[in-house]
């Protein structure tokens, strides 16, 4: 533990290798703002990386400004949702707050939007839905609480590595009650909303409306690369906001259905009367239109797979081989697998995962139990270690490697004459 003047190190509040609370040890900087920075930690006790966010300042931080922080924290670690970072623990130390949350290793949807446009290339619309539909469900989440987020943005938006899991972070701004004005507009202008600019009074009933908003500003710029309104003067920003209409996305990408359009502009619509009374409602409204047809293109006996990339490949070409009857379906964003298997009731739902994954087995087939959707699970073998669990949930097989493939396979063949 280290008792230096942080200036030594510069702005930062810690060196690399201080310990809190004897067992998270940081390891390096990801990231400053302007409150905070945020280090790569690890938990030495439970052998696993954590991200920790502190506040600048120290002990001479204003009241205002630590218990915003503590309010972030809290917000947090009260809602238990896959799509949003969670909360470990809360502290101080040599004068400096700090949280202690989960880390997912990859990068922000802000980052992920300018690599794919960077190399002057489109996100697919598949892509983009997938990442929107997970915003909603964590945000649905949040707003079941009672709070808006308020600052919905790309860059509080993480992507993990691979497999398009999207959670959301940075609560700063939360709010628990939107019924009063507040004393300055706060929130990032790019994805502002117009009742917010103006600083109307919000009645409860319509809190995830500005989030709702800031959603729409973000699918548009993950379909465009860029946002929907921009200027470098910032008033003139925000004028757009409130008087300019909403701008097409099929005008600069005709591959993109005119419905796109439609949801966009009913999120971004000027009054909250006229936007979607919630998150849920604008996923599903996606959902469908992205799959009018959904029941009459699945022939039975059909599975889903969640596809993790080349686990999910190997078991897949096995069992078309081995059970050419069996048409597969295959979904790298795992909501919206969940999605299809929920609705459609598949044969059977094949799930692999690697040692990285942000979802654990136990959580999916938590879930797809009460659909009562017959499961395979394949995963590495030390995470097999809870299988006397899954039976009860509807998992007819768990396999730990590819030689396990034909007892799988003769289980789904058992499954499909009953």
């Amino acid at each position: 533990m280290s008792t230096e003047n942080p200036q030594i190190y510069g702005k930062d509040p810690f060196p690399p290798g201080t310990v809190l609370e004897e067992k998270f040890r940081l390891e390096k900087v990801l990231g400053r703002g302007a409150m905070g920075v945020v280090y790569l930690g690890y938990d030495v006790f439970l052998e696993r990386n954590v991200a920790i966010k502190v506040l600048k300042g120290r002990s001479m931080a204003s009241h205002e400004a630590v218990e915003r922080f503590r309010r972030e924290a809290v917000t947090m670690a009260t809602i238990n949702h896959l799509n949003i970072v969670q909360i470990f623990s809360f502290g101080e130390k040599e004068g400096y707050y700090y949280f202690v949350m989960e880390y997912i290793p990859g990068q922000t949807l802000a980052t992920f939007i300018d690599d794919f446009y960077r190399a002057s290339d489109f996100v697919p619309l598949d892509v983009a839905i997938g990442l929107i539909s997970q915003i909603c469900s964590g945000l649905g989440a949040v707003h079941k609480r009672g709070i808006a987020h308020r600052d919905v943005k790309p860059a509080n938006v993480l992507i993990s590595r691979d497999n398009y899991h999207v959670a959301l972070t940075d609560f700063g701004l939360t709010s628990l009650s939107e019924t009063g004005k507040d004393k300055f507009v706060e929130g990032t202008p790019l994805y502002l909303a117009p009742e917010r600019i103006k600083s109307e009074v919000i009645k409860p009933d319509d809190l995830p409306a500005s989030d709702i908003y800031s959603v729409g500003c973000i699918f548009f710029e993950l379909l465009t690369g860029r946002p929907p309104f921009e200027c470098d003067n910032i008033v003139e920003l925000l004028g757009m906001h409130i008087h300019e209409p909403i701008p097409r996305v099929t005008l600069e990408r005709p591959d993109i259905p005119i419905y796109i359009d439609e949801i966009i502009t009913k999120a971004m619509a000027k009054k909250i009367s006229d936007r979607y009374s919630s998150c849920e409602e604008l996923k599903q409204e996606l959902l469908s239109k992205r799959m009018p047809q959904v029941s009459s293109r699945f022939v039975r006996p059909f599975a889903v797979l969640f596809d993790d990339g080349n686990r999910a490949k190997e078991l897949g070409d096995y069992l078309r081989r081995e059970i050419p009857r069996l048409n597969i379906h295959e979904y790298q964003d795992q909501n919206e697998a969940l999605a299809v298997c929920q609705k459609e009731k598949p044969d059977v739902a094949l799930i692999t995962f690697r040692e990285d994954d942000q979802f654990s087995a136990l959580e999916l087939a938590s879930m797809l139990s009460n659909s009562s959707v017959p499961m395979v699970l394949y995963m590495p073998e030390k995470q097999t270690s809870m299988q006397f669990l899954y039976t009860d949930m509807g998992v007819i097989s768990v396999l730990s490697s590819a030689g396990e493939f034909p007892e799988a396979a003769e289980s789904i063949r058992e499954l499909l004459k009953s």
